[in-house]
Formats: structure tokens, C-alpha cells, sequence
């Protein structure tokens, strides 16, 4: 057998789980086209781990997300607003027209973990704003899980 020095050495574990769950899993793995439940479960652990080490002054990546009824008075214009005011952390803005109503709007976010997050909720506090989400990676935290 030829060992792979380039290989990261990985520790064997056991786990224990109800058979009802390791199904449903099985099922989500097996549509979603993971490679095998190691995969699923280090994938797991590196998403938990970017999400406790929330360090909030780590340099981030994120997405914004916003659903909002673009009839809201003065909406639209508190959105540019607020995007010429947080330019440096803004990197793309998509819009999308759902329906005669409603806009999604997805916008890319780079800066540090807690000024991402003020600007969340900032956005998502607007009037108008139906549904949202943030969703932020520390990029330090996944470089040394590439690395």
C-alpha cells in the first residue's frame, strides 16, 4: 500500500446513532451525491466549527439574503442608501423581481465578522423586509480547514 504523504492523516471514529436517523442521512447522502458519510460528517464539523468560532473580528465572507415587497414606501431607497454607505463591505448586489410584489436580493459581503452582522440587521429591520438571512464564513477558520 503507498502512502500518500500529501494526505492529511484523519482519526477513525465511532459513532452511535438511531437507526431512523442514520437512514435519513443515508438518504440525504445519497441525494445529495457525497462521497461517503466520513465526508458528510467532516463536512459537518468544519460547519459547526466555523460557526462556534465566531470570532467577530475575523475577516468573513457572507451572503445576505432578503425577501421585501417593493412597494414598502421609501424602501428602495433606504437599500441604496444603506449600500453606498457600506460600499467597502459590499462586493455584488443581485436583484431579482419574483412577481409583481415582491424582489429578492442577494448581496455578497466581505469585512469583518461583526460589522457583517450590524449590517444584517440593519437590513433586515427595514420596513418591508419579509424574510432574510445571513449566512457568514470566517475565513480563517476555513483556510486551516483546507490547509
Amino acid at each position: 500500500m503507498r502512502n500518500n504523504t500529501d494526505a492529511p492523516a484523519l482519526e477513525r471514529i465511532s459513532l452511535a446513532v438511531e437507526p431512523d436517523l442514520l437512514r435519513r442521512f443515508d438518504r440525504v447522502l445519497a441525494e445529495s451525491g457525497v462521497a461517503n458519510r466520513s465526508e458528510a460528517v467532516r463536512d459537518l464539523i468544519r460547519k459547526r466549527l466555523v460557526e462556534e468560532d465566531a470570532d467577530p473580528r475575523a475577516e468573513s465572507a457572507a451572503t445576505l439574503t432578503l425577501v421585501y415587497d417593493h412597494d414598502t414606501r421609501e424602501l428602495a431607497d433606504r437599500l441604496v442608501d444603506i449600500g453606498h454607505e457600506h460600499h467597502a463591505s459590499i462586493l455584488s448586489t443581485l436583484h431579482v423581481h419574483l412577481d409583481h410584489d415582491l424582489c429578492l436580493e442577494v448581496m455578497a459581503l466581505r469585512g469583518k465578522r461583526r460589522d457583517l452582522s450590524r449590517l444584517a440587521t440593519k437590513v433586515l429591520g427595514l420596513k418591508g423586509v419579509l424574510h432574510g438571512g445571513l449566512v457568514v464564513s470566517s475565513l480563517d477558520v476555513l483556510s486551516e480547514a483546507a490547509g
